[in-house]
């Protein structure tokens, strides 16, 4: 029985694929709801403090934070872009493959690390206000157009990330009703 499965599989690629789907789509689904997310603690005071201001103080918070991580989303593209200019400067001014291989590596890293140090940023100077935020407006206005992906305001995994988290907390901010 198996044997005659196992060659029916080998021989129709489309069998072994949909096989595949059927079993491994609920075991990913079982293993994925097992796993914790990482708790990050959140200073009390800092928490206490969204929970009394009014709508429109949380309008105004809101609406700053949102700037200044846009702000700091638009520096990493502009310091990003001037590194890629620099890199295909450089290339351009070569003729050997293996130097321009080497620039564009180099590329890369410098990219990939500019990128962890704006996620620092973010996380450093950003996050627990976004998340708090978050959580302060949608515990007064509920299911409103961008409370919908509270994971992404606890971890965001690369600047577009950040950038959605800034999105959410405009469209969270223009929900709050005016009191």
């Amino acid at each position: 029985m198996l044997r005659q499965l196992w060659t029916l599989l080998r021989r129709n690629p489309i069998a072994l694929i949909s096989v595949g789907m059927v079993v491994g789509v609920p075991i990913g689904w079982y293993l994925g709801a097992k796993s914790a997310v990482e708790k990050i603690p959140i200073p009390p005071a800092k928490a206490a403090a969204y929970a009394t201001l009014s709508n429109e103080e949380l309008k105004n918070k809101s609406a700053q934070l949102v700037s200044a991580i846009r702000g700091l989303t638009r520096s990493f593209y502009e310091e990003d872009n001037r590194i890629r200019i620099t890199a295909d400067q450089n290339s351009g001014s070569t003729n050997s493959q293996s130097e321009r291989e080497r620039i564009r590596k180099a590329w890369i890293d410098d990219s990939a690390k500019l990128h962890d140090v704006f996620m620092d940023r973010y996380k450093d100077n950003f996050w627990a206000d976004a998340v708090l935020l978050r959580e302060a407006i949608v515990a007064r206005v509920g299911g409103a157009p961008g409370a919908q992906n509270p994971m992404l305001f606890q971890h965001p995994t690369n600047i577009l990330g950040v950038e959605q988290v800034a999105n959410s907390l405009e469209l969270l901010g223009k929900s709050l009703p005016k009191t």
